[in-house]
């Protein structure tokens, strides 16, 4: 059995690998993946153009040409590491208000464009404008998209062996990034279910229908329902490679970066892989559409569960090598100094359930 600390490098390296692998093939056709890359299995460099969204109202979002060596991330990673940075600086669980100082504090807007995007930009600049955290939500780019919990798998781990305490945290730090309550909108369901999720798998003899059945508890009927259709596919195809024309052909027209169908399809490929990170991340990536955000979600599931006995140390190095130069990103943390720090503030929280369950029995005494 691998150990606590084990499984949250697991998470720490799942999240990074995912994002950088799964960028190289986010928004293509699982059809167009198979004519450039057969079946993508490494991490490889990219050149990133220049181009210029037009907004009618403030700046419009720039998105500014750069390289990226094989292992650099994206901007899922950005805010996955923004977290980390407010979870290891509080020493336990965050609030809004916390993680919102850490973007204050740790973004140079001079790099928008790069790893961070329009998105992040808006929410930075609500936020320096001195919107309250808890509202900013409201007015940021992209409502009901999976970036609000491409920052969520920290939480979870903090919350390890808590899903409740998780899908709570996580409800309150995704209104950083979007708002519950709009009709169509179940990104803060998604982030809760994914936290919890992650809790849930970092329980001794957890198995991968705890974690499923954990995450599906957190979602309202009409996310629920959509979920559960993915899973269904699943059991009925008993094949990953199945599962893409029918995701495609069901969400055809629609954007790629949906919070409810991330979820889904990466809990179809989950129920299909079980606790193995590397084919979790392999399948996700080579799924189409939205591959690294499913691969994130997907193999955070899987690591939770399983550590990182699997993960090729290739993959490890290459992430580990990149971070020590990367021009753009907020922390060059190692992923071994995130595990630390993130292990740290863990046992930190352990200390203080402690206190609280000591007071309580002396009161009930």
């Amino acid at each position: 059995m691998p150990s606590l600390r084990d499984k949250v490098f697991a998470l720490e390296a799942c999240a990074a690998i995912a994002n950088s692998m799964g960028d190289i093939t986010e928004g293509m056709s699982w059809q167009a993946i198979e004519e450039k890359y057969g079946f993508l299995d490494r991490l490889l460099p990219q050149d990133k153009p220049e181009r210029i969204r037009k907004q009618p109202w403030g700046p419009d979002f720039h998105y500014k040409a750069h390289h990226r060596p094989p292992g650099m991330t994206e901007d899922g990673m950005e805010r996955h590491r923004l977290m980390v940075t407010a979870i290891i600086e509080k020493q336990g669980r965050v609030t809004v208000n916390d993680l919102a100082r850490v973007w204050v504090w740790d973004i140079d807007p001079e790099k928008f464009g790069y790893l961070l995007g329009p998105q992040d930009q808006v929410i930075y600049f609500s936020l320096k404008a001195g919107i309250p955290p808890a509202e900013v939500g409201r007015y940021a780019a992209w409502p009901g998209f999976i970036g609000t919990s491409k920052m969520i798998v920290p939480v979870g781990i903090i919350n390890a062996c808590n899903p409740r305490q998780a899908a709570l945290d996580a409800r309150d730090v995704g209104r950083l990034k979007d708002v519950e309550g709009r009709p169509g909108n179940y990104a803060i369901d998604v982030a809760a279910a994914i936290a919890a999720g992650v809790a849930e798998g970092l329980k001794p003899g957890a198995t991968p229908q705890d974690v499923i059945d954990t995450a599906l508890a957190q979602l309202s009927p009409q996310p629920l329902a959509e979920v559960q259709q993915g899973l269904q596919w699943a059991r009925e195809t008993g094949d990953w490679r199945a599962l893409r024309p029918l995701y495609a052909e069901r969400y055809k027209g629609r954007p790629i970066s949906d919070a409810v169908e991330i979820l889904s399809s990466a809990l179809a490929v989950f129920s299909l892989t079980g606790a193995d990170p590397k084919e979790a991340i392999l399948r996700c990536v080579n799924f189409g559409r939205d591959c690294d955000c499913r691969a994130y979600v997907c193999s955070a599931f899987a690591a939770a569960l399983a550590g990182p006995a699997n993960l090729p140390q290739e993959w490890i190095d290459t992430i580990e090598e990149e971070l020590k130069t990367d021009p753009y990103t907020v922390s060059r943390r190692s992923l071994r100094e995130s595990t630390d720090g993130l292990y740290a503030a863990l046992l930190k929280e352990l200390e203080r359930a402690r206190e609280h369950v000591r007071l309580v029995e002396q009161a009930l005494a």
